[in-house]
């Protein structure tokens, strides 16, 4: 009973951690596309001219930034490997890191507001699931179907 007891418990934890890495993921595109509104509203209004214009290379890098998203979060659900954990970690917190800095910088030169989303919707949930993450990659009593390979 104990043994599945534990392998329900961490099932439980890579869920948790995958569905908060999906809901830093949702955070991000929504800094996305308040930025995009924001210089499309400037664009409109002639208030103020943008540095940067949206053309195809950077819609095409808003799309594939925020697609690459998904990975941290699918991680832990395909395989119960440490690696994979670690490297869902990683590349999550990589993720989580550039996009508050760009959101930031972003913020500093269009409007606080922008900053200020992505730190609420991109860091806030970011530090929570690298917390989980973290407590993931640390169980001690991990089963060692957990620890070892994968179901596939």
């Amino acid at each position: 009973m104990t043994d599945l007891t534990n392998e329900l418990a961490a099932r439980f934890a890579r869920q948790r951690v995958a569905l908060l890495w999906s809901v830093c993921g949702l955070g991000n595109t929504i800094y996305a596309v308040i930025q995009i509104l924001t210089w499309v509203n400037r664009q409109i209004d002639g208030s103020g001219t943008a540095p940067t214009a949206f053309d195809a290379m950077a819609l095409w890098y808003f799309g594939v930034a925020c697609s690459i998203w998904i990975i941290p979060a699918l991680l832990p659900l395909v395989t119960r490997r440490r690696a994979a954990i670690l490297g869902s970690l990683l590349l999550g917190g990589f993720l989580m890191v550039t996009s508050v800095v760009g959101g930031v910088f972003d913020g500093m030169r269009d409007g606080l507001h922008i900053a200020a989303t992505a730190i609420v919707s991109v860091a806030l949930p970011g530090i929570y699931a690298a917390r989980a993450s973290w407590r993931l990659l640390r169980i001690a009593h991990a089963p060692a179907n957990l620890v070892n390979e994968s179901d596939f």
